[in-house]
């Protein structure tokens, strides 16, 4: 029995040790449990991938011509986040703000209703530096919680966000835009349908083999 106890052990010290660290862009770079796709929406980058306990997701928007100031920010967050609830008929379970290095960022634990296929239970983290948009989360069933708990940590904790600023081109064109909260939420409801359609394009969403894992645990 012991060295069946020491071979789980070594197991999952080898399973620790595949986590690869992604380069986003230029100036911020997150780990993965396992090498993630990529790909690409309507100018969004997106990186996606799963195992056992979860669903991994990042996106990237270059908000372009609009600009966030400081101050606009948490109108800004609380619109985007409020504009993915809606995409998924959410139930917000908690929302508050974190710092990475010095930028703020906001977080929200939700369940989602929309499709009982998918992983319901949903961490989300957001930021916004140089004109970037970044939004990271992890999925996994409300019953693989306690399970996931270190993947997700480990997921989040391990992004890295420079805060050297980074020169934008100017834009002579000066267009009329929406105000921060209403910006936040119409790109937090595109952002969420973009994520599906990239996650099936790419075939990174391995629902069946969470269900099974899911049913499992239940049994």
């Amino acid at each position: 029995m012991k060295y069946l106890i020491a071979l789980l052990l070594i197991t999952n010290l080898s399973f620790a040790q595949e986590w690869t660290k992604t380069e986003l862009n230029v100036f911020s770079s997150i780990e993965f449990p396992v090498a993630p796709e990529k790909t690409a929406q309507n100018g969004d980058i997106y990186y996606s991938t799963s195992d056992d306990y979860g669903v991994y997701l990042v996106m990237i928007r270059n908000m372009g011509n609009q600009k966030i100031s400081e101050s606009e920010l948490p109108q800004f967050y609380e619109g985007f986040l409020y504009g993915v609830l809606k995409s998924v008929n959410g139930e917000l379970i908690k929302q508050n703000e974190f710092n990475t290095n010095g930028i703020i960022g906001n977080e929200m634990v939700y369940l989602a209703n929309s499709n009982p296929q998918l992983p319901n239970l949903r961490h989300k983290r957001v930021i916004l530096k140089n004109n970037n948009l970044i939004s990271y989360e992890f999925w996994t069933f409300e019953e693989s919680e306690q399970l996931a708990s270190k993947n997700k940590e480990r997921f989040f904790n391990s992004i890295a966000v420079s805060n050297t600023k980074i020169a934008e081109p100017e834009n002579p064109e000066n267009e009329e835009t929406n105000s921060a909260y209403e910006s936040g939420f119409l790109i937090g409801k595109v952002v969420f349908y973009l994520f599906v359609v990239g996650l099936i394009i790419s075939g990174i969403l391995l629902i069946r083999k969470l269900t099974k894992k899911k049913n499992k645990n239940v049994g």
